[in-house]
């Protein structure tokens, strides 16, 4: 078991609400459609990429979720015909996922080594979080099929957010992001490996309008003001926020909608120049 694994519990990084939530609950119906798209768009990039698909009851290709947090993403995969297995750094998302989804994860961050016939892994931002990425790395041709897929997406530290204002940036989470790595490190590490980039991508529907939004307002409106902490918590709990900061709470929340414009323009200049706010790299077995 990844020693880390405690501190997913022991800070309230999960609520124990049975659901394993991190943000708001109004925000889970939100979330729901975008872990959806999310594996329906990565079972197309496995087909496309790599050309792993379903092929009926007796084909169905593994999958395994590094830090699977409350398991829909694979709950998605297997509704698409794929077989899931997954691992979690928290003993609430574990019941969390077995409760909710019929999710079953090995309650760590490491790669479980009986499983030999893995066609993808996926790290879905716990890259950043895991204390031997080296080692993972070194796992990978053990477990994975002969063209099998990895795929990891992490906070890009060199974004235009990151740089805008990296204190408010909801990307930075240095408690718990521990080893942010630049896509130069992860590709050199990923090529001593024997592993090679496939595909780059830049934009999350998720993470991508949050992580400007929070860079942002740290710069217009103050870091200190709108520090990741402060930030995260108006995600997680704007009533509590409201009555503790009214008006940085109200601005924060009304700025998601006046600020659009701008922080749309700056996720296109991101993506443009090549710093979008998330690196999503495909790699595969030279």
């Amino acid at each position: 078991m990844a020693k880390s694994t405690g501190l997913y519990d022991s800070d309230q990084y999960y609520d124990s609400d049975g659901q394993a939530s991190r943000l708001a609950p109004s925000l889970n119906g939100l979330l729901y459609a975008l872990d959806w798209f999310k594996a329906w768009a990565f079972a197309r990039r496995l087909n496309g990429l790599y050309n792993i698909r379903p092929n009926g009851a007796q084909a169905r290709p593994r999958v395994l979720d590094v830090g699977a947090g409350d398991g829909k993403f694979l709950y998605f995969m297997r509704r698409f015909g794929f077989a899931p297995f997954g691992t979690t750094a928290s003993e609430i998302s574990q019941k969390a996922a077995k409760a909710r989804w019929g999710i079953d994860l090995d309650h760590s961050l490491d790669v479980p080594m009986r499983l030999k016939t893995l066609e993808a892994i996926t790290y879905w931002h716990v890259f950043e979080h895991l204390t031997d990425p080296d080692g993972h790395m070194a796992s990978w041709s053990r477990v994975l099929e002969s063209g099998g897929a990895v795929m990891i997406e992490v906070p890009n530290i060199e974004s235009v957010g990151a740089r805008l204002c990296y204190d408010a940036w909801l990307g930075s989470d240095d408690k718990h992001h521990i080893n942010h790595m630049t896509t130069g490190q992860i590709v050199e590490m990923a090529q001593r490996h024997g592993f090679q980039v496939v595909r780059k991508e830049g934009f999350s529907l998720k993470f991508s309008y949050p992580f400007m939004w929070s860079a942002l307002i740290g710069r217009l409106f103050g870091r200190e003001r709108y520090s990741f902490d402060q930030v995260f918590a108006t995600l997680k709990n704007p009533v509590a926020r409201l009555g503790k900061a009214p008006f940085v709470t109200i601005n924060a929340v009304a700025s998601v909608i006046y600020l659009a414009p701008v922080i749309a323009g700056l996720c296109i200049w991101g993506l443009l120049s090549g710093r979008g706010e998330v690196l999503r790299l495909y790699l595969k077995k030279s």
